[in-house]
């Protein structure tokens, strides 16, 4: 069943610590959590939602690749949301059931997948009186990660095994953040500690996988730097890091 769609703002952000925090200026609807990880052994997850706002609000909630033209009726992820749609009181909460359709997916590695909230807010019938007459819909969306069992490391070592690479590559100087884990890596507030310039806000290297970030060349052409970062954890915590890059030679 797909709801009725209307003019909406798209509004992707990341939830702040603690429970039902990150009350951001637009979203009503929040959280518990900032993330969801799912064992690939277990066939259901729960997820706390509250409405925030003073207002009633109706959700549809899907899960899909994280392609911000998504549509619910669309969506080939595994994880199916219970319910899909429904309405929330003001300061209420709901239960949000997450069940894993048992579709195969890699068992060497992490697989994300992102957990649609789509919140419409009231008609003007059922609003008050006094409430503000600018309506808009908000689309949220969080990470879920499917987590195979038995993977040959733990979560914890995921810092430690991060390279950073300085590469002065005539026409593209980039840092490369390489990832030799099964697992994804959640980096925010990269920059370089020589400076304190950024080198990107945020960033996700897929589990065996790497991601180049433009730099200057300046940078790129220092014989030593250190990265400072902040590593994000399967609860939303943040923990300040920092990493020696190595030199690529050219």
């Amino acid at each position: 069943m797909a709801i009725l769609r209307m003019p909406f703002v798209r509004i992707l952000f990341l939830l702040a610590l603690g429970l039902f925090a990150g009350r951001a200026a637009f979203a009503g609807v929040v959280a518990e959590s900032t993330r969801v990880v799912f064992m690939a052994g277990a066939g259901e997850r729960s997820l706390q939602l509250i409405n925030l706002n003073d207002y009633p609000v109706v959700v549809e909630v899907w899960v899909d690749d994280g392609a911000l033209d998504s549509l619910p009726e669309n969506s080939r992820a595994p994880i199916i949301p219970l319910p899909p749609i429904f309405r929330l009181n003001p300061h209420d909460q709901i239960s949000l059931r997450l069940l894993y359709s048992g579709a195969p997916l890699p068992k060497d590695r992490e697989s994300l997948f992102w957990l649609n909230l789509y919140e419409i807010p009231p008609t003007e019938v059922d609003r008050s009186p006094d409430a503000a007459t600018l309506t808009v819909a908000i689309r949220t969306q969080m990470k879920v990660f499917v987590r195979p069992q038995d993977l040959p490391v733990s979560p914890g070592e995921v810092p430690s095994k991060l390279e950073f690479l300085l590469d002065n590559e005539p026409g593209h100087p980039h840092l490369t953040v390489k990832n030799p884990t099964p697992y994804f890596a959640n980096l925010a507030e990269l920059q370089f500690t020589h400076d304190a310039k950024e080198v990107a806000e945020a960033v996700t290297v897929a589990p065996y996988g790497d991601a180049d970030l433009d730099i200057e060349p300046s940078d790129a052409a220092r014989t030593e730097a250190t990265v400072a970062y902040t590593l994000i954890d399967d609860n939303g915590n943040t923990e300040a890091r920092s990493r020696a890059c190595r030199i690529v030679a050219r």
